[in-house]
Parts: structure tokens; C-alpha cells; sequence
């Protein structure tokens, strides 16, 4: 999983303008794309929970997810109640329900 350091709050500035405008590109492409995007703002988001980043850009990164298609609850609480799978998701449902 992608660690982020203890940033400034210039860094997370960057940080949120940076997510903004992947996600802001990402919306003008095929939904296919949206897939990979979405996975590595889960990676992002879960590791800015666990190194307590601020509201603003927790925030950024979830509406950055949710405006791709992504409605997962990805805060601690609920993934500590999330059933542990057995086998891989299917990330190509995505792509077949496009």
C-alpha cells in the first residue's frame, strides 16, 4: 500500500490540486479508464487515513472517487466491519457495464 509522509499543508495543497485535476481529465475519457483511476485513489485515500491527513483532502480525494463511479466507504470504521475476501475482485465488471 502507498504510504504519504506527515506533509505540510503546502504539500497538501499540491496534493489536493493535483487529485483534482486527474480526476477532472479522467471525466472527459471513456468510462474504461476510470477503473484504474478509481484503484489508485483507494490506495491514495487509505493512505492518507493512516497517516491522519486533513479533512479537505480526504475529502478531495473522496469526491474525486465518487464523481468516477466509486460510492465504496473506504473509512476505518467500515472497512473494519468489511467481510475479508476470498478470492480477488473482478475489476473487468467495470469495464463489461460501461
Amino acid at each position: 500500500m502507498t504510504t504519504i509522509p506527515q506533509l505540510d499543508q503546502n504539500e497538501l495543497s499540491i496534493l489536493q490540486r493535483l487529485v483534482t485535476d486527474l480526476v477532472t481529465k479522467q471525466l472527459g475519457h471513456a468510462t474504461a479508464g476510470h477503473v484504474d483511476m478509481i484503484a489508485r485513489l483507494q490506495h491514495l485515500e487509505q493512505a492518507a487515513w493512516t497517516t491522519s491527513a486533513d479533512r479537505q483532502t480526504l475529502q478531495v480525494i473522496t469526491s474525486g472517487r465518487r464523481l468516477l463511479g466509486d460510492a465504496s466507504d473506504l473509512t476505518p470504521d467500515a472497512l473494519k466491519r468489511r467481510p475479508v475476501r476470498k478470492r480477488p475482485a473482478d475489476r473487468s465488471y467495470a469495464l463489461r457495464h460501461a
